[in-house]
């Protein structure tokens, strides 16, 4: 009888542990699958599962990932927030990944922001060929201004306007207008500085941008998630 006793007790307090310890688990496995796509801290990601064992049969209450100053992929941001409830993945594939990825998600948000000066940055490190180059804000186009070489020895003007969009599930930088001058001839080149940002497909988080903004030189992206 005693042994049953004992071992009852065991099994009571080992279930505590994990009902204790299974959100905190989750939240790393959580930080593991979204630090391959954003620099960030464990502390950057809250998990909350009522009860805690709940975690074992794939289902979070609520996720919460975001601060300030993150790199997602090449271009980084002012502030990035995603909040979802309701949020079901696969325990077994989590435990041998050593990492979790969100499969579903009743609703959720994600609100994130792009100053005026890494948006520059961005541009000046990615498109290619230019030199003396300049970014100018223009109310919700973006103007890159710059020179390049024609036919290997020709420096003519190149003139860039263009606006960042979602593409599916990319978020690009699409130019709308562009054209390279020299000795008064004026080129279209439209298919330059065509750019992939960040491909949202594979984000652990189940959320892809659904609005894309630029006012004031500040970029926002919005994405919103509901089954109801």
């Amino acid at each position: 009888m005693k042994k049953w006793i004992y071992a009852a007790v065991v099994v009571v307090v080992v279930l505590m542990g994990l009902n204790i310890a299974a959100p905190h688990l989750a939240a790393y496995g959580l930080y593991r699958g979204l630090s391959r796509h954003m620099e960030l801290s464990p502390d950057n990601v809250l998990v909350e599962a009522s009860p805690g064992l709940s975690v074992l049969t794939g289902r979070l209450d609520r996720v919460h990932a975001g601060g300030a100053d993150f790199r997602v992929g090449k271009l980084r941001f002012q502030s990035f927030d995603c909040t979802l409830e309701g949020v079901r993945f696969n325990p077994l594939t989590s435990l041998i990944d050593g990492r979790l990825q969100a499969e579903s998600a009743e609703q959720g948000e994600l609100l994130a922001t792009v100053s005026q000066e890494d948006l520059s940055n961005f541009l000046k490190k990615q498109v290619k060929g230019t030199d003396q180059m300049d970014v100018a804000f223009e109310g919700d186009t973006i103007h890159v201004r710059g020179k390049v070489r024609v036919g290997g020895f020709l420096r003519a003007d190149a003139d860039i306007a263009g606006r960042f969009a979602m593409e599916g599930t990319k978020l690009m930088f699409l130019p709308e207008d562009a054209a390279i001058s020299a000795k008064g001839v004026r080129v279209n080149a439209s298919n330059l500085a065509r750019l992939e940002v960040y491909d949202f497909s594979d984000f652990p988080l189940h959320m892809v941008p659904d609005q894309v903004s630029l006012d004031n030189g500040l970029l926002t992206l919005h994405g919103r998630v509901s089954n109801h």
